[in-house]
Parts: structure tokens; sequence; C-alpha cells
């Protein structure tokens, strides 16, 4: 007698404690995992997708075997500890039967599952596709009942959601510092607008069409030209600053300088696409990828120069760090722009 109760309660406890592991890996197996499964394992990859889009089956699978598990469990268990010990234990009998159940086939394996859900999630995966062939009938009528339920019902990973899961990972020590700060840079580049990052006309070095050609002719620098050398790309405008019509490469400007080979000097003035100042960097990056260019004009919505942005200031941007080399003589010529309006502001006051 003592021996069958036994049984009865092991069969329950045990398929119970299995079902519990199971629901709670399979509820804690994210899509990034699983992308990372199918580069080393294609089909186990698929086939732990094809369960977490379809949760609704593999959850039904196992809660229908755990659900016999605990009937039939609770009352073998019921009818043997009565034969035992009697009818007025029954009480007593079921109290212990259910702290033992929560305990043993709850809390432990639903916290084991939670915790270890990663080394679990192949043979999970695996077992509750066997689960679902061989309680497929019952799970397919409970699944046309709740079908209703789950219309439209499809996992989407937030904005903030992300930027939480960067923390997380940077806290845990998954990723460094420096990673973490390029993740998160890149979540804000479509809210950082071209006009936040861009070099203003007030510090803005460029030439005019005429002093470049007429530099040719009288062969000798201006002081504008001893700058050149600070700059690989320069702006070339006609009349005014408002009329930019292309770029002077400054390696190609000193060559011809030299070797004066061209007859033709405005073909040193290379074409410039311009930007609104209000377009995010996240479309100037893609920009700069897909035209292979290094430099944009950009101007307001009257089509007035507001200044220059660069690849660079784009990548400074995405990285969150100055990128200086040997030739930069202002590390950051935004904030010598807001220094020199300081200025002006001071001289006018003084006045």
């Amino acid at each position: 007698m003592l021996s069958l109760l036994f049984i009865y309660f092991c069969i329950a406890i045990g398929i119970s404690f299995i079902c519990s592991i199971l629901e709670a890996v399979l509820l804690s197996i994210t899509s990034s995992h699983i992308e990372v499964v199918k580069t080393k394992n294609e089909s186990l990859g698929q086939l732990m997708h094809k369960q977490k889009e379809h949760i609704n089956i593999s959850i039904g699978a196992i809660l229908t075997l755990n659900t016999f598990a605990h009937t039939l469990g609770a009352a073998g268990v019921g009818s043997e500890a009565v034969k035992l010990f009697g009818e007025e234990y029954m009480f007593y009998i079921s109290a212990v039967l259910t702290i033992l159940i929560l305990v043993l086939s709850e809390i432990i394996p639903k916290t084991l599952g939670a915790t270890y859900w990663k080394s679990l999630s192949g043979i999970s995966t695996r077992v509750i596709s066997l689960l679902v062939f061989l309680t497929y009938p019952l799970v397919w009528a409970m699944n046309k009942l709740t079908q209703f339920m789950n219309k439209d019902n499809k996992e989407v990973l937030s904005r903030e959601e992300m930027e939480v899961i960067i923390s997380m990972a940077y806290s845990s020590g998954a990723i460094k510092e420096e990673e973490s700060k390029i993740m998160e840079n890149l979540l804000l580049l479509d809210e950082i607008k071209v006009q936040q990052i861009l070099t203003p006309r007030s510090v803005m070095f460029s030439v005019s069409k005429k002093e470049l050609l007429d530099s040719f002719e009288n062969r000798q620098y201006s002081v504008n030209f001893n700058h050149f050398k600070e700059y690989s790309r320069v702006p070339v405008y006609e009349d005014s600053i408002d009329n930019i019509i292309g770029v002077v490469i400054s390696k190609e400007y000193f060559h011809e300088y030299i070797t004066n080979e061209l007859t033709n000097k405005e073909e040193l003035i290379k074409p410039v696409y311009k930007i609104n100042e209000n377009i995010p960097v996240s479309k100037v990056l893609n920009l700069f990828l897909g035209r292979k260019e290094h430099l944009f004009i950009v101007t307001d919505n009257y089509d007035q120069t507001e200044g220059v942005v660069t690849l660079e200031d784009a990548i400074e941007t995405l990285l969150g760090v100055e990128i200086v080399d040997e030739l930069d003589k202002n590390i950051d010529l935004r904030e010598v722009a807001k220094l020199k309006m300081k200025l002006m502001r001071k001289q006018r006051v003084n006045f």
C-alpha cells in the first residue's frame, strides 16, 4: 500500500516537475537567442522559432500533460492515503500534498527553468516537440476555442526595451562600455538632426571661385589658401556664401598648382550635394555611404547656407567620441562658433 502511494506521488510530481521546467524555459527563450541557435543548428533554431511563434500550441501541450499528472496523481495518492490512514486524515493529506506539489512541481522547477533556460533550451525544444505530437488532437481542439484571443498578438521589441536590454547587458558585463555607448547612440541617430552636428558657416572655411582661379594666374597664395593644408575638402562659392557651387579637394589643388596640367582649372571644382538642416543623422549617414561622398552643404528651409557636415561628423555622433587627426587645429568648430558669438555680443555691450 505504502509503496503504491509513493509510486503515484513520484509519477505525479516527476511529470509535473518536467512540465514546469519546460514551460519556464519556453517562456524565457528570446528572439535573439533563437537567432544565435540558428547559426549553430539551423533545424533546432527553426523548431524553436516555430514553438515560440505558435506558443499557444506548445503551452497547451505542456499544460495538458501537467493537468493529467496533477489530477490522476492526486486521485491515486488520495485513494491510497485513505486506505492507509483513514478518511479522518483526508484534510491533512490534502494539505501536505498541496504544499509538496506547490514546492516540488511549481516553485523549484520553474526557478530552475528560468535560471538555466539557455543551457536547457535545446533539449526542452525537442521534448516539447514530442509532447505536441502526443497531445496534438486535444491541443488542436483547445487552440480552436482560444484562437480569437491571440489575433494580431505579435511580439515586438520597442526602442525603450532595447535601451533597457543594452543597459542590462553592460551592467552584467556581457558588453563593454564602448559597445554600450555605440548601441545607445545608434538608437538616437533618428532623433539627432544635422543642425546639431554641423560646422556652422561662421567658422566654415570656404573660398570664392574667383579667388581660387586667380591663385593660379597670380602664382602666389593668398592668406586663405594657407588654410588649405588644414582641410581635405573646401567649399567653393560664387558671389556669396549662400551660393556654394562645389568643393575643391586640397590634394588636387596643390598638385595642380605645382604641375599646372589642366587647361581648364574649373575642373578642380567638384559637384557638392546639399541637404536640409532638419534631416536626421541616420539618413545623412546613409546618404554618405550611398553617394560615396565625404562632405555635404547644409541649408535651411530658405536654401541659405547653414554650414557643412562631414562623414567624420556623422561617425563621431555614432561613436560618441571626437575624431581628431594631426591636421585639426580646432578640435570642435561648433564650440569655436559659440565662443565667437559670445565675443560679438560682449563687444556690442561694451560699445
